[in-house]
Parts: C-alpha cells; structure tokens; sequence
C-alpha cells in the first residue's frame, strides 16, 4: 500500500512531466503511414523490422518503424546496441532536474537521508526507470538495464539497500548493461547494494554467511543443476569474508584484512591458495565467469527474455558459444540471437509483463501531452505487481507469461485498455486529496490519446478498423478477428456507409478500445 508522501511524490512527478517536452519525440511523425491491408504478403523485411521493435523496445512510434526501415534490421540493431551514441541529454537533464539523488554520490544521499523527512531516493530510482522506459530513445538499452537488474535483484525496500540502489544502478549497472558479462559480475560483487541485501557485509572468518555465495552460483551465474555443491558454497562464502560496507568510505565498499579467512580453498575442483585476501574472492568471480554453465544459463535466460519462454536447446547453445568464444560480450550474443531462425520465427510467443505493457500504452499512443502520465503508469503497475527494484526475492520478477496470465490481471488490463480507449470512462483516482478523499477522473485526464488525428480521413467501418490497427498494431491482424471489428465499428449500420465525423470518432475509440485489450497489444 502506498503511504501519503508516496502518492504525493507521484503526483508530483506527473505535474512537472505534464510541463516538460518530454512527448515531442513521441509526437515528431505522421500517423498517414501505408494501409497494411493493401498488399496482403507484406515485405519481409518489414515484417521482420516490426518484430525485432516488439521485442527491444518498450513500444515503438511511426518514427521508429521509418529509422529502422531505412536503416535496415541489422543496421537498426547495431544502432540500439551502440546506445551511448543515442542522445538522451534533454531527458537525463529533466530527471536529474527533478529527481535529485540521480546524480548524488553515496555520501550525498546518506546526508540528505539524515536532513531530509521528504527525501526517498528508492522512489526517485523507480520514477526514473519508468520515465527512461516511456521516453528514452535507447530503447534496447534500457530493456538490457532491466535485465541485468533483474537477474541481480536487490529489493530497494530492504532495509538499507533504500539508500545504496541509485548509485549501484547509475555506476554498476547501466554502464556495463551492454559489455560483457564479466564487468557486471565484478560490479555487483562490490555493490554495497548488493552486500547488504545477501547479507555479504556480515561473512567474516569467525561468522560465515553463505547467502551471497549461494545466490552467486544459483542465480547470477551457474545456475540450477550447474555443477556447484553444498561444499563450494562454503568454500566460495570464505573467498568472500571480509568483504563488507562502511559509510566511512567514499564509495561504501571495504575490505577488512583481518575478517578475511586466508586459509586454502577449493572451488569447483581449483585450489585457491592460502595467504590471500580480496583477491580470493576476484579468483572466484573468474572462476564462474569463464565457467561454461555459466555461458549456458546466461544464454538460456537472454533467449527466454527475448525469443521465448521455453527456447529450444540449439539456440542456447549457439547463443552460450557466442559467450564463450568472445569472453561473455553483451552486444556478441544480442547479434547471435536476433540474427537466428528462432527468433525470426517467435513472433507472439512472447507476453508483455505490466511494465512493458504500461510502457507500451505511452510510447504506441503518442499522448498529446504528459499530464498526470506518471500517475498512470505508476499506480497501474503498482496494481499489477511489477513496480521496478521491488521484488521481494533475490530470484527478481518473473519472466514467463504464465506468471502474468491470470484472470484478475488481465481484467485490469482489459478494463484499463476499454477506458484509454473510451477515454471518458471514470478512473478513481487513489492518490486522496488534502481532505482525504479519492477524487474521480476520467481516463483521459491521464492519458490524452489523439484520436483524430489517427482517424485521418478514415469514415467507414472497414477503414476505421484498418486505420486503427494500422496505427496501433502496424501489422495485420486475423481476418476473421478483422471482420468482427469491422462489424463492432460499423455498429448495426451497412460496413460500407460513410460515417459523419463523430460517429467515425466513437467508431474509432471503440475499436481503439478492443484493439489495446486483444491479445494482439498483450503480445511481444
């Protein structure tokens, strides 16, 4: 549940949003693109381009379709995976501007923690994930960054990790999420985030915690079944005693000699040697970086993120050769995947988790402004459980759609689509009032959808549906699925009739509203 200074922080994130440009770069393209009806065996290669923006991107623009249709599939990947080169100035300029401790050093926080009751930098940290997924132009980027956060999850609402998450994303995360995955590994072993969440902080030579060591292997690298027993979780937690946190230091980190256990060791069948200290711990991390299950289960988790939820073993496997053959690169095995037959062949198969489906609502909409937009995303994500940095288990959130294909959720889903749709369908707004009331809004007080202009000069009911779908899906739909829109848009009257202009309008919503709750937007 979330408490008063919450709901008012998301208020006023979405008030300075609604005052920014934030919206022009979703807004910079013509809705009259080509009537995807026209030629029934569409080109291959678009079709292949709309796939791959499914799958890196949170949503996707008519702008984005044209850039990578003129670049190319494979020139449009190399530019997402080449993300730095991507200028985000104006949106990194505007969250620095109102989310402060995006910019502040570990320090920083902790003072501004001590002198401040309305300071919340693990909100600050989830506002500026959701914003960066609605508005960035590195679309592919960002989804990397999610990746990698989820599979070395901290919950930021644990304890300390409140404080240390802002750093260990902006330092640790966000620059290596496109490296290698060896320059992740190391970064999170040295995380304070991470420390204090798997307890690493508190393993010393006298007290043993095996927490992070067991997470180390089962979650970041080896995985189930990877080759690992009880007797090397013992042996990789003394590599690691002694590694712990301060705020004394400026970077949090510390490594305490004398809590160290500098005895000999044996780690998947490689002696560590006595006499050593910190570096006990980097020989492990090497150990299990070079180690070919962990190529493997690397693989197996990056096909299942964006191919599908059961890939086969021939993928993996070429995908976890890639990781071996060039040292764990990032961008080496996003090539090798999206370049495969299975992907190719995986359109559908994937489902849009809550935050790619809230996400995809702004970036496919193209708002006429950002009023109260955070707002909605915020308060809909919270509703369906996928709030970033929140999960509760080191494990992160799930990424199989049976997970999300629950009756409940996909009520909220289709109840949210039929009011975006509508747009003058009541929402309750659960962010009180000052004299603690809930105040009502309709849908389009959050997000403002520019209807007419996707209408175009669309009047009967064949072409509001396909103008809609064009806009919307950018891609044919069933044919009998078409059909039945048809007959929904043309609302008893003959499908072929000129509709005046507002009739043509609550056509067009209602056909808006069945779209953005049909499996089609539901799907990746």
């Amino acid at each position: 549940m979330m408490n008063k200074k919450q709901l008012q922080q998301i208020q006023d994130v979405s008030r300075l949003l609604s005052n920014s440009n934030l919206t022009a770069g979703l807004n910079n393209s013509s809705f009259n693109s080509k009537n995807i009806y026209q030629n029934k065996s569409q080109d291959q290669q678009a079709d292949a381009i709309i796939h791959l923006l499914h799958r890196i991107s949170y949503g996707f623009t008519q702008a984005d379709i044209d850039l990578a249709n003129d670049l190319g599939f494979d020139n449009y990947l190399e530019f997402q995976l080449d993300a730095f080169s991507i200028d985000t100035s104006v949106l990194e300029g505007f969250l620095n501007e109102i989310l402060p401790s995006l910019q502040m050093s570990y320090q920083e926080i902790f003072t501004e923690s001590r002198e401040n009751d309305d300071f919340f930098p693990g909100f600050e940290i989830i506002a500026a994930s959701l914003l960066r997924a609605s508005f960035s132009a590195r679309q592919l980027h960002e989804l990397m960054v999610e990746f990698w956060s989820n599979h070395f999850n901290v919950n930021v609402f644990d304890g300390a990790v409140l404080y240390l998450k802002t750093v260990d994303d902006r330092d640790n995360i966000r620059p290596n999420a496109l490296e290698t995955f060896k320059d992740l590994l190391f970064a999170n072993a040295k995380s304070p985030a991470m420390l204090y969440y798997l307890d690493g902080y508190s393993n010393t030579v006298n007290g043993p915690n095996e927490n992070y060591a067991r997470e180390l292997m089962e979650l970041h690298t080896l995985g189930v079944g990877g080759g690992y027993t009880e007797d090397d979780v013992k042996e990789v937690a003394r590599c690691f005693t002694g590694w712990s946190i301060t705020d004394e230091t400026e970077d949090v980190f510390i490594f305490v000699p004398e809590l160290h256990d500098s005895e000999s060791k044996v780690v998947l069948g490689q002696t560590i040697p006595a006499g050593g200290g910190i570096e006990d711990g980097e020989m492990v991390l090497d150990i299990l970086a070079n180690h070919q299950s962990t190529a493997n289960f690397i693989a197996f988790k990056l096909c299942r993120r964006f191919i599908r939820d059961n890939p086969s073993q021939s993928i993996i496997d070429q995908v976890a050769a890639t990781y071996q053959s060039t040292g764990g690169n990032i961008k080496d095995m996003l090539r090798a995947l999206f370049s495969s037959q299975e992907f190719a062949e995986s359109q559908d198969l994937k489902f849009k988790r809550p935050v790619e489906f809230l996400t995809s609502l702004v970036r496919t909409l193209q708002p006429v402004n950002a009023s109260n937009i955070f707002e909605l995303l915020y308060y809909n994500i919270d509703k369906l459980n996928q709030v970033p940095f929140t999960y509760h288990a080191p494990t992160g959130f799930s990424d199989v759609s049976d997970t999300w294909l629950n009756s409940n959720a996909l009520l909220d889903r289709w109840n949210l689509g039929f009011a975006i749709g509508y747009g003058d369908i009541p929402l309750i707004r659960t962010i009180g009032n000052d004299n603690g009331s809930n105040e009502t809004l309709v849908a389009a007080d959050f997000l403002q959808v520019p209807v007419l202009k996707m209408l175009d000069e669309a009047r009967t009911a064949a072409e509001i549906t396909d103008q809609m779908i064009n806009q919307v899906l950018h891609r044919p739909i069933d044919i009998e699925d078409r059909k039945t829109l048809i007959e929904f848009a043309a609302n008893g009257k003959a499908t072929t009739a000129r509709l005046p202009l507002d009739q043509a309008l609550a056509s067009a919503r209602a056909v808006l509203a069945a779209l953005l709750a049909s499996r089609y937007f539901q799907q990746r």
